[in-house]
Parts: structure tokens; C-alpha cells; sequence
């Protein structure tokens, strides 16, 4: 066996050792949620860094996918370039959404009473729109009702439409009749005042001349004798 062998061979033994070493000694470990990506000017790990990101950090995509598994962004800043696609998510970092939620939590339970107030409003307001859902219930069975009410009585609509009509022209035409009997009327009026007036300045004249003639037959006659 050759040096250059056996030198090999312990180093494979000392490896050896040490793996089990550390497999009797073996912890759990997690990957942190806190890492820096890097904002570069052009779409490629040769370009210049701008700056590093920490996850979480909210930026505005401008163009997705613009080349070599890179996404044009820009900062809150207006600062503008390039990260890797595969590091951006629609949604923000877990850590940070945790740690919203614990906040509200937080606020949560220091206001009870406030948590209390609104669970009674929210039954309050149950209650009002479960009123207001019976009544508009009530009111929409009253408007079906009334429909199918007025869909039957309106069935025989266009015979009532054209008597009515009918009727509306027979009354026009009675109106105008009574209009030509008036005028009528008026004009008979007029022609037995003249013949009134007519046969009364007769019966006048015809007074006067009797009246002339009696008079006359009533006086005396002389005697010629007696003359």
C-alpha cells in the first residue's frame, strides 16, 4: 500500500468520525424569513448592484420576466432595476404577515369592551336586516299578487280601450248635435220675437181702425126733411 493511499484512507476514517461526531450531536435548524435580495441595473448577476432588498419590501413591477429570470422593478424611492423573478411573491413576507396579525391581535385584547360593543351591534344589525329581509319578503308576495291581479283584469285591456273609444266618439258626436239644437233653438227664439212684434203692431193698427169706424157708425144722420 502506498503512502499516497493510506494517506487517503485516514482522511476517510477522520471524516468518517466526524460525520458520526455530528450525528450524535445533530440540532434542528430553520431558514430564516430574513434575507437580502439584490436590486442590480441590468437583468444579469454581472450588472452592478444598487442596493439589497430585505424580504418584505414592497416594490412595483414594471416589466415581469424581462430577461435571464429577471423582473424591472422600482422602489418606494423611484429607484429603479433589476431582481430575480423567482424572489418576488404577490403576497408580503410571512414574518411581516405575522407580525400584522400579531399587532392585531395585540389591539384586540386590549380593547375587550370594544370587542364586546361590536358583538352586540353586529347581533343588533342581524336582527334589523333579518326585519327588514321579512318585510321585503311580505312586500315582493303583496307585488306578485298584485301583478297576477292586474294581469288578469288587464286580459280583455284592448277591448276596454277601443269601447271607451268608441263611446268617446258617439259622445262627440251628441255634443255637436246639441250644439246645431241650441243654435236652433236660439235662431226660433229670435223668429217668434219678430212675429210677436209683427202681429202686435197689427192688432194695433187694427184697434184704431175699428175704433175709427165705430166711431163714425155712432153718429147722427140729418134729416133732410128737417132741413
Amino acid at each position: 500500500m502506498t503512502f499516497l493511499t493510506r494517506f487517503r484512507l485516514h482522511w476517510i476514517f477522520a471524516l468518517f468520525l466526524l460525520g458520526v461526531a455530528a450525528n450524535g450531536h445533530a440540532q434542528t435548524r430553520y431558514v430564516t424569513d430574513e434575507f437580502e435580495i439584490m436590486l442590480r441595473t441590468g437583468p444579469s448577476v454581472q450588472n452592478k448592484i444598487v442596493k439589497a432588498l430585505k424580504s418584505g419590501t414592497r416594490l412595483e413591477v414594471l416589466r415581469l420576466d424581462a430577461g435571464n429570470g429577471h423582473s424591472q422593478v422600482q422602489t418606494s424611492r423611484g429607484e429603479i432595476g433589476y431582481v430575480l423573478t423567482r424572489f418576488l411573491s404577490q403576497n408580503p413576507s410571512a414574518r411581516n404577515r405575522v407580525r400584522y396579525l400579531e399587532e392585531q391581535l395585540e389591539q384586540l385584547k386590549s380593547k375587550p369592551g370594544e370587542l364586546q360593543s361590536l358583538l352586540v351591534n353586529s347581533q343588533e344589525e342581524n336582527q334589523e336586516l333579518i326585519r327588514l329581509n321579512t318585510e321585503l319578503t311580505d312586500q315582493l308576495q303583496k307585488a306578485t299578487t298584485e301583478l297576477t291581479e292586474i294581469q288578469r283584469i288587464s286580459g280583455d285591456s284592448v277591448k276596454l280601450a277601443q269601447k271607451a273609444a268608441k263611446l268617446e266618439t258617439e259622445v262627440q258626436q251628441l255634443l255637436l248635435q246639441l250644439d246645431d239644437i241650441r243654435i236652433q233653438n236660439e235662431t226660433l227664439k229670435d223668429q217668434s220675437a219678430k212675429r210677436w212684434y209683427v202681429l202686435g203692431g197689427g192688432t194695433v193698427f187694427l184697434g184704431l181702425l175699428l175704433g175709427w169706424i165705430l166711431s163714425i157708425a155712432k153718429r147722427p144722420r140729418r134729416n133732410s126733411w128737417g132741413a
